[in-house]
């Protein structure tokens, strides 16, 4: 599947099952998006709700412009760097803004991310140019500039945990700490000829393929991805993957899976475990979330 398109909120009259789909961008051209120097390549994107997910792409000084995020929002940068008042967030690096988050950014190398965003960012009533979803336009201040607005993580520095599934390892690589939300961001890796057994989605899943090779089973349907690839898997939707050479995936679970064939503990996508403490919810079923 090449073309971008929008696959967050319900489906249209039920006519499209939900399922999982993978989307090859390589080839696509850059969208613009009002403002030179700032291009992206969105799969997902939801202007109602300021959800999207896909490529962004800054040249040399090219600045986003002022702007407030109203929800969180993920940038893992492949390449170059982004530098706010509060410092730089670079290559392997996962940076996280918060809602309240204020700032300026610029790229003083060409800079390559996968952004996804969890919703809209305000603007001011200058700026004319919608590099994120939801974009509003208008006048704001920030209201905790005690509060910075970057939270920098470098996955290599994340500890890798072993999971229930022989020859694939775990980093979780963010909880939703100091969010209203029961979600998970983190990095999967399969060794050779590691299969994930089918498991059942409780909500939407979205994952970028840093490098290797995956094959996702759902609803008899093999569907294959290669590095540079997203995938967007719905919820309600039971999926099993595997790699032939090995992979490496970068994942935004927004709820908890369940094994279909149990246990319920532990849960693939780390909502059995706390960032830092991966033993913190191991006596827990993933349900107990539903009901905090």
């Amino acid at each position: 599947m090449n073309a971008p398109v929008e696959l967050s909120g319900d489906l249209r009259g039920g006519q499209r099952e939900r399922g999982v789909y993978v989307f090859d961008v390589a080839e696509n051209p850059w969208q613009g998006v009002g403002k030179s120097g700032l291009a992206q390549k969105i799969v997902r994107r939801d202007d109602r709700t300021g959800h999207s997910f896909g490529y962004m792409s800054f040249d040399t000084l090219a600045r986003t412009g002022v702007h407030q995020h109203l929800g969180t929002a993920f940038s893992y940068f492949l390449s170059g760097a982004l530098t706010d008042y509060q410092g730089t967030t670079g290559a392997g690096e996962l940076g996280v803004n918060f809602a309240g988050s204020t700032h300026d950014a610029i790229a003083y190398l060409p800079t390559l991310s996968v952004g996804r965003m969890e919703g809209p960012v305000a603007y001011g009533a200058e700026v004319t140019h919608s590099l994120h979803a939801g974009n509003r336009h208008t006048s704001f201040e920030n209201e905790f500039p005690e509060h910075l607005p970057d939270l920098s993580i470098r996955l290599d520095d994340v500890q890798v945990s072993a999971t229930r599934v022989a020859g694939l390892t775990r980093r979780l690589v963010y909880d939703y700490a100091h969010t209203r939300l029961m979600r998970r961001m983190i990095q999967l890796m399969l060794l050779p000829g590691t299969t994930v057994p089918a498991h059942r989605l409780g909500a939407l899943v979205d994952m970028f393929v840093l490098a290797g090779d995956v094959s996702l089973v759902a609803r008899d349907v093999v569907s294959s991805a290669k590095a540079g690839d997203f995938v967007v898997m719905e919820p309600d939707t039971q999926v099993a993957f595997s790699s032939r050479y090995g992979a490496s995936l970068l994942l935004w679970a927004d709820g908890p899976s369940t094994w279909e064939d149990g246990p319920a503990s532990p849960e693939l996508y780390g909502f059995t475990a706390g960032h830092g403490d991966p033993l913190r919810f191991g006596n827990r079923a993933p349900v107990d979330f539903n009901q905090q």
